[in-house]
């Protein structure tokens, strides 16, 4: 059995028509009568959503072999599921598959189980696992999908918060590089940041994790913690972007719009002060 045929089945198990689905999913009628007669496939985001509004796994629709739905509520809506873990960790999970990041569909699980009980700290308390999964998705939102970068984005940090030695990651040399280069050890900051500008995986990773906390500091820092979490921003991270820029042209268009979002926000912030 095909994928198409899948599609269809699943869809009609629920009870629903195409053009339902199509205004569900905010696509046209067509697409949906495309994807069930294998004429063309869904792209990743599409499928992830096809699997929760037809209440199955993405492993099911892809391979035929059904696997546990991990963390997926299906009373949610879809747009109230965005930043859920479940549905990182699905919507990773399927990219990996379908874009065969091996090394990906590795980590994932194992990421997971070395965060598990840990929380991230802040006023909002959520399991850690989140935060490697965010900048998992940013950086794939982004288009930075090799594999050793999404590989070291879900294992930035585990090497500190876990205990687990870099060389001991069950993946290859470069991945297990750019997480050490990413632990903070004894180092003192300039060499901290000097060592990771010397890598690609590791400063852009570097960039999204400090992107990302930028983010949400507005809600899970004090006022202090903001101010200091700036200084520390233009201290060190400003610099890393504009060497980032001529060192890897390669990423130039996820640089300016990561540097983009940061500056934006912490602009907005400073007049708030």
């Amino acid at each position: 059995m095909e994928l198409s045929e899948r599609l269809a089945i699943a869809r009609k198990e629920r009870g629903m028509t195409q053009r339902e689905v199509a205004e569900k999913l905010d696509v046209s009628f067509q697409a949906v009568s495309l994807w069930e007669r294998g004429e063309t496939s869904p792209d990743i985001d599409k499928l992830v959503d096809l699997a929760f509004l037809y209440q199955v796994t993405t492993d099911w629709l892809l391979t035929g072999v059904e696997e546990e739905n991990v963390f997926i509520d299906f009373q949610a809506s879809l747009s109230d599921r965005l930043f859920d873990e479940g549905r990182m960790y699905t919507y990773i999970k399927t990219y990996a598959s379908v874009k065969k990041l091996y090394q990906t569909s590795k980590v994932l699980p194992y990421a997971r189980e070395l965060h598990k009980g840990q929380i991230r700290k802040g006023k909002d308390k959520v399991p850690y696992i989140y935060h490697p999964l965010l900048i998992s998705c940013h950086a794939l939102a982004l288009g930075l999908d090799d594999d050793n970068l999404i590989s070291t984005a879900l294992l930035h940090d585990v090497c500190e918060d876990c205990g687990i030695p870099a060389d001991e990651l069950p993946v290859n040399k470069e991945t297990q590089t750019a997480v050490f280069l990413l632990t903070k050890n004894s180092i003192d900051e300039e060499q901290y940041f000097a060592r990771i500008s010397q890598n690609a995986v590791a400063t852009m990773v570097k960039l999204l994790d400090r992107c990302n906390n930028i983010s949400s500091m507005a809600v899970g820092f004090s006022k202090e913690k903001m101010a200091e979490y700036i200084k520390e921003t233009e201290r060190w991270f400003y610099p890393l972007l504009q060497k980032a820029k001529y060192e890897f042209p390669m990423y130039s268009n996820q640089i300016f719009l990561i540097k983009y979002h940061m500056t934006s926000v912490i602009e907005v912030i400073k007049h708030q002060f």
